[in-house]
Protein backbone atom coordinates (compact mmCIF):
# COMPACT_ATOMS: atom_id res chain seq x y z
CA UNK A 1 0.00 0.00 0.00
CA UNK A 2 0.92 3.82 -0.60
CA UNK A 3 -0.68 6.45 0.94
CA UNK A 4 -1.08 9.77 -1.06
CA UNK A 5 -1.71 13.27 0.04
CA UNK A 6 -4.08 15.52 -1.93
CA UNK A 7 -4.35 17.93 1.48
CA UNK A 8 -3.84 21.71 0.92
CA UNK A 9 -0.03 21.41 1.72
CA UNK A 10 0.10 18.88 -1.20
CA UNK A 11 -1.18 20.90 -3.57
CA UNK A 12 0.49 23.71 -6.31
CA UNK A 13 -0.67 26.37 -7.75
CA UNK A 14 -0.34 25.67 -11.65
CA UNK A 15 0.96 28.63 -14.00
CA UNK A 16 -1.90 28.30 -16.39
CA UNK A 17 -4.02 31.10 -18.03
CA UNK A 18 -7.11 29.52 -17.51
CA UNK A 19 -7.15 29.05 -13.32
CA UNK A 20 -8.14 31.59 -11.82
CA UNK A 21 -7.66 31.08 -7.36
CA UNK A 22 -6.54 27.01 -8.23
CA UNK A 23 -4.61 24.92 -6.84
CA UNK A 24 -4.14 21.15 -8.01
CA UNK A 25 -3.07 18.09 -6.03
CA UNK A 26 -2.20 15.50 -8.35
CA UNK A 27 -2.96 11.50 -7.55
CA UNK A 28 -2.25 9.67 -10.82
CA UNK A 29 1.46 9.99 -12.97
CA UNK A 30 2.32 13.10 -14.69
CA UNK A 31 1.21 13.62 -18.09
CA UNK A 32 2.93 11.35 -20.78
CA UNK A 33 4.22 8.92 -18.01
CA UNK A 34 1.71 6.10 -19.72
CA UNK A 35 -0.85 6.10 -16.80
CA UNK A 36 -4.05 6.09 -19.29
CA UNK A 37 -6.34 8.00 -16.44
CA UNK A 38 -5.31 11.43 -14.56
CA UNK A 39 -6.64 12.20 -11.58
CA UNK A 40 -6.55 15.56 -9.16
CA UNK A 41 -8.30 17.41 -6.69
CA UNK A 42 -9.18 20.47 -7.53
CA UNK A 43 -9.64 23.61 -5.20
CA UNK A 44 -11.06 26.56 -6.35
CA UNK A 45 -11.43 29.38 -4.06
CA UNK A 46 -13.69 32.07 -3.38
CA UNK A 47 -14.42 33.65 -6.89
CA UNK A 48 -12.02 31.87 -8.64
CA UNK A 49 -12.49 29.19 -11.83
CA UNK A 50 -11.60 27.54 -14.22
CA UNK A 51 -11.49 28.87 -17.38
CA UNK A 52 -13.21 28.48 -20.99
CA UNK A 53 -11.55 25.53 -22.77
CA UNK A 54 -12.10 21.82 -24.64
CA UNK A 55 -11.69 18.74 -22.53
CA UNK A 56 -8.47 17.24 -23.74
CA UNK A 57 -10.15 13.88 -23.02
CA UNK A 58 -13.50 13.02 -21.63
CA UNK A 59 -13.67 14.15 -18.41
CA UNK A 60 -15.84 14.29 -14.67
CA UNK A 61 -15.87 16.76 -12.20
CA UNK A 62 -17.44 15.96 -8.92
CA UNK A 63 -17.75 18.27 -6.28
CA UNK A 64 -16.82 16.76 -3.07
CA UNK A 65 -17.26 20.41 -1.01
CA UNK A 66 -18.73 23.89 -1.79
CA UNK A 67 -20.51 24.91 -5.00
CA UNK A 68 -20.29 27.00 -7.93
CA UNK A 69 -21.47 26.97 -11.79
CA UNK A 70 -20.49 25.00 -14.51
CA UNK A 71 -20.84 24.81 -18.04
CA UNK A 72 -21.00 23.20 -21.16
CA UNK A 73 -21.51 23.69 -24.92
CA UNK A 74 -24.16 25.76 -24.70
CA UNK A 75 -22.08 27.95 -22.52
CA UNK A 76 -24.94 28.42 -20.09
CA UNK A 77 -24.49 28.53 -16.05
CA UNK A 78 -25.64 25.44 -14.40
CA UNK A 79 -25.46 25.04 -10.38
CA UNK A 80 -23.39 22.28 -9.12
CA UNK A 81 -23.03 21.17 -5.21
CA UNK A 82 -21.26 18.88 -3.22
CA UNK A 83 -22.63 15.50 -4.15
CA UNK A 84 -23.00 16.12 -7.71
CA UNK A 85 -20.72 15.57 -10.95
CA UNK A 86 -20.66 16.76 -14.61
CA UNK A 87 -19.33 14.82 -17.77
CA UNK A 88 -17.74 16.65 -20.45
CA UNK A 89 -16.94 14.73 -23.81
CA UNK A 90 -13.49 15.08 -25.36
CA UNK A 91 -13.37 18.49 -27.23
CA UNK A 92 -16.49 19.81 -25.60
CA UNK A 93 -15.87 23.54 -23.86
CA UNK A 94 -16.20 23.80 -20.69
CA UNK A 95 -16.07 26.53 -17.78
CA UNK A 96 -16.08 26.37 -13.65
CA UNK A 97 -16.82 28.75 -11.28
CA UNK A 98 -17.44 29.13 -7.91
CA UNK A 99 -18.29 32.41 -5.84
CA UNK A 100 -17.57 30.84 -2.35
CA UNK A 101 -14.96 28.19 -2.75
CA UNK A 102 -15.24 24.56 -4.00
CA UNK A 103 -13.26 21.38 -4.26
CA UNK A 104 -13.63 18.79 -6.62
CA UNK A 105 -12.19 15.59 -7.76
CA UNK A 106 -10.99 15.71 -11.70
CA UNK A 107 -10.75 12.59 -14.13
CA UNK A 108 -9.62 12.63 -17.64
CA UNK A 109 -9.19 9.31 -19.41
CA UNK A 110 -9.43 8.51 -23.18
CA UNK A 111 -12.32 5.53 -22.52
CA UNK A 112 -14.16 7.76 -19.31
CA UNK A 113 -17.51 7.29 -19.87
CA UNK A 114 -20.49 8.01 -17.35
CA UNK A 115 -22.29 5.77 -14.97
CA UNK A 116 -25.57 5.54 -15.82
CA UNK A 117 -27.85 3.44 -13.51
CA UNK A 118 -29.68 0.48 -15.03
CA UNK A 119 -33.23 -0.40 -13.33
Amino acid sequence: MERLSFSSDAAFTPREGLLDGVTVAPLTAQPGSGCPVKAAIFRVAPSGGIGRHPATFPQILAVLEGSGHVSGADGEFHPITAGEAVFWPEGEEHETQSETGLTALILEAEELRPWRHRP
